[in-house]
């Protein structure tokens, strides 16, 4: 997706937690603030002014070093600042493009809605935003931004407590009007629902902000990016490291309140993929592909084995199949 943007009119939403008030859920090492750091200065030198980015951190102790070089105003990460950013701040702007990034944790309620959790939240009171209402709110028209990119390095896995997953976790629900008629809104996310964004804790980094970063940079200073491109490429490094996360994409373009998406939301896909067991899935490359051409000419296909024994990985090829490919099945996935 290629826009036009000035980078004058140009605003950013940065935000990079690993510090959280429920210090169990701190993020060993840090990572976030820095990557939520390095994109704020990305935008700066391309010519973003500093007056149009809101830098939100929360940093371990051994990583407040990085706020002092960074001469960009920082700000807390607490739900109702970020929310008041949002509403106050944003939504009456005028301007071509908003960038939002975000770094730290995140978790998928049972009524599947993406929530990122704030720096003040704890295991009382689950202080987060709701994702999806927040896309919503950016493409009406209470927010005058026109067009919007949001890159989002959080996890989406279940979060169990004792009596079952979270369905109480409060936290902040944007509220919308009318879809805008002519609004764009690209969303990268670092993980499909189910999965863990992963850290590299060597280098204080999460695997998929350096992966846009890489990308970013091979787009030899265009502004914006073009970020079909940047997923792509995203997608492309994430086959060669051994993680269990797949970035995955969609994208709303409205006019006149309709809303065309090439690519199916992942939100929407409803599925009961169990989460593999495995810890290193390698070698079976030739049997997935195998799997997907015989699935795009034939309406059902069996995967078996001529021995009959258990445990030679019929379920897990499929289990990985899945996961793979469930943005290619919109209807769902059993």
């Amino acid at each position: 997706m290629q826009l036009m943007a000035k980078p004058d009119r140009t605003f950013g939403l940065i935000v990079g937690i690993e510090k959280y008030h429920e210090t169990a859920w701190n993020v060993p090492g840090g990572g976030p603030a820095d990557d939520a750091l390095k994109f704020a200065h990305w935008l700066h030198l391309h010519d973003v002014p500093k007056e149009n980015i809101r830098l939100c951190l929360s940093a371990l102790e051994e990583n407040h070093q990085l706020i002092g070089e960074c001469g960009l105003t920082v700000e807390l990460a607490t739900e109702q600042n970020i929310s008041d950013i949002v509403t106050n701040f944003l939504s009456p702007k005028s301007g071509d493009l908003l960038y939002i990034f975000w770094a730290g944790h995140g978790v998928i309620t049972s009524e599947r809605e993406r929530r990122l959790l704030c720096a003040d939240a704890n295991k009382q009171n689950w202080q987060n935003l709701d994702l999806n209402s927040l896309l919503v709110l950016l493409g009406s028209d209470k927010f005058q931004i026109r067009n919007h990119i949001c890159i989002i390095d959080a996890c989406a896995n279940y979060v169990l407590e004792p009596k079952g997953r979270p369905t109480n976790l409060g936290g902040k629900a944007f509220l919308s009007g009318q879809p805008k008629q002519d609004s764009q809104q690209f969303v990268l996310l670092a993980t499909r629902e189910g999965e863990k964004a992963e850290v590299n804790s060597e280098n204080k980094t999460g695997y998929f902000s350096q992966a846009v970063r890489e990308a970013f940079a091979a787009a030899n200073g265009t502004f914006p990016p073009d970020m079909r491109e940047v997923t792509e490429a995203v997608k492309q490094r994430f086959i060669s490291l051994d993680k269990k996360q797949l970035p995955t994409y969609f994208y709303s373009r409205s006019w006149d309140g309709d809303i065309e998406k090439s690519h199916f939301n992942p939100f929407d896909i409803p599925h009961n993929i169990q989460q593999s067991q495995a810890r290193k899935f390698v070698g079976r490359d030739e049997e997935i592909e195998q799997l997907r051409q015989l699935l795009q000419v034939n309406d059902v296909v069996a995967i078996s084995d001529v021995t009959g024994q258990g445990g030679v990985g019929k379920t897990e090829l499929a289990i990985q199949y899945s996961w793979q490919y469930l943005e290619d099945y919109s209807g769902g996935c059993c």
